[in-house]
């Protein structure tokens, strides 16, 4: 079998990394790493604190405790948690999760899916024997 010419490109070569005495001018730490490190300008130190916030968040949760009642309780048609805020004032439903609406909608699609269930159950069946 006859290969006959082939010629290969040859990949370019990487670029030649930069002398340590020119980064050593430029401000840069020698280190054992392929790559110099360089110093970081003045910046002012950044500090992660969660707790930060914390105090604010109890100082708002005290001041809505006094204006309104949350409660949890079971939706007698849909059998749901309902979460509700109430005002202490006028004792109007705030916010509540589920809306109601939604409420209304489960208990309409449990009503359906039920009243199937017993049409379903309701008709009578017919054997037949061979």
């Amino acid at each position: 079998m006859e290969t006959g010419t082939v010629s290969k490109a040859m990949a370019p070569a990487p670029p030649a990394p930069a002398r340590a005495d020119q980064l050593a001018a430029a401000g840069a730490v020698k280190s054992d790493l392929t790559a110099a490190v360089q110093q970081a300008d003045d910046a002012p130190a950044m500090r992660f604190a969660p707790s930060e916030g914390a105090g604010f968040r109890a100082s708002v949760e005290a001041a809505l405790r006094q204006v309104i009642e949350r409660h949890v309780t079971v939706d007698p048609r849909t059998r749901e948690l309902v979460f509700q805020a109430i005002s202490k004032e006028t004792g109007i439903v705030v916010r509540q999760v589920p809306d109601e609406s939604l409420l209304r909608l489960r208990s309409y699609l449990r009503d359906m899916r039920e009243a199937e269930d017993r049409e379903r159950d309701d008709v009578r069946r017919v054997e037949r024997i061979a």
